[in-house]
């Protein structure tokens, strides 16, 4: 291919794809090592590379990485690309002389800071097999004054304060994440029905239904999303695990995993940067056998975040667990005095976690200052082991 195909900033989306083939010959594999100095044997040598498990010469791993270059420099994005990362795995060795096969598709892209992520597979036609699988994090090298334009213009929208969206914002901790977090950004809820206070800004939608993202795509208004908070979860069946309803338990992991991973998926395509989730101490700390199913799913959320985490990162999102140790909000409101004062009296601080602590720290993931910190849990306890 002679020139670069041009996928401008607007054309960028993730799911976009291109391929190629090529062969790969011996002077192909000579002419990289008297170019890289990579002269290994186990690359040259045949009479060498036939004694080792590999039972005959390899193709430089660095060499596959080029052709991952060659992808995002030639195909996508093309022309207006600048590489900024690489990481690869080789899962199996590729041999030499063979035809393979360059597949490459946009996984992340984030229009606000014209950068983005794509995966770049090398497969060996011959065996069908998958020789290279390459994370490119690139950029693009003539876009960057017009996208740092248009987020300063998209920061102006309703009073220069970032979107953030909040699950739950109606009942339990959500009103006092709202309350707290209204000062720094404009808070927009999210559920199935506005609470009677009409606090904040509303979009009705249901997380366990089909089609809220474009329902909460068109609330946004065309307004660019900073971050989500996910503090919405259903209410934890009373029992163990043994005594609880299927469904129940099937509700609890669910919402741990899949409504979790589609709310990341709807971060990922629209180019927000943070996403902050609302465990529990419950969870896989001190599960609560009484409550097994509500621990169960908590603990998969966890495991949910530590996962997409990496995940993540290459679309410059950071996603973070707070975990509060009881708080006397929501599903605890109703409990007695002596279940409150029992509950204190395990906190060495002498006091519960409030409403008011967890968003603190809600708070700080938000920031700036943890910006880096990404797949995180943080547990509120009070000093409790």
């Amino acid at each position: 291919m002679d020139e670069a195909r041009l996928f401008t900033a607007a054309d960028l989306r993730p799911g976009l794809q291109a391929e190629f083939e090529r062969e790969i010959t011996e002077a192909d594999i000579t002419a990289f090592a008297e170019l890289s100095r990579d002269r290994n044997p186990l690359h040259m040598d045949e009479t060498y590379a036939r004694e080792t498990n590999y039972r005959s010469r390899i193709v430089h791993g660095a060499f596959q990485v080029g052709l991952a270059s060659a992808m995002a420099g030639m195909y996508l994005p093309g022309r207006e690309v600048v590489v900024g990362s690489f990481q690869c795995r080789f899962p199996a060795p590729l041999y030499y002389p063979c035809r393979v096969k360059v597949q490459g598709e946009v996984t992340a892209w984030v229009p606000q800071t014209a950068g983005g992520t794509l995966r770049v597979r090398v497969v060996d036609l011959a065996a069908n097999t998958l020789t290279a699988e390459i994370h490119v994090g690139f950029s693009l090298h003539e876009k960057r004054a017009a996208v740092a334009q248009e987020k300063e213009a998209a920061a102006v929208v309703d009073g220069g304060k970032p979107v953030v969206l909040i699950t739950g914002a109606g009942g339990g901790i959500g009103p006092a994440l709202a309350a707290s977090l209204a000062a720094d950004y404009q808070v927009i809820g999210i559920g199935r029905s506005q609470p009677a206070d009409g606090a904040v800004e509303w979009i009705a939608a249901d997380l366990m239904a089909a089609g809220w993202e474009e329902i909460v795509e068109r609330g946004l208004r065309g307004r660019q999303l900073y971050g989500l908070v996910h503090a919405a979860w259903p209410a934890g069946p009373q029992g163990s695990l043994l005594e609880v309803e299927s469904d129940a338990v099937r509700m609890q992991l669910e919402f741990g995993s899949m409504v979790t991973l589609r709310l990341a998926q709807f971060l990922r395509r629209s180019g927000a940067s943070r996403l902050v989730i609302l465990g529990t101490t419950a969870a896989t700390l001190k599960p609560v056998l009484n409550m097994s199913a509500y621990s169960l799913g908590k603990a998969a959320l966890e495991h949910t975040v530590r996962l997409l985490a990496p995940e993540l990162a290459r679309a410059n999102i950071t996603i973070n667990l707070v975990a509060p140790s009881f708080v006397p909000v929501g599903m605890n409101s109703a409990k007695t005095n002596r279940v409150i004062l029992t509950e204190t009296a395990k906190v060495p601080m002498g006091k519960l976690c409030s409403a008011e602590d967890v968003a603190r720290t809600v708070e700080f993931f938000l920031s700036p200052g943890a910006a880096f910190i990404t797949g995180q849990l943080l547990p509120l306890t009070g000093g409790q082991l």
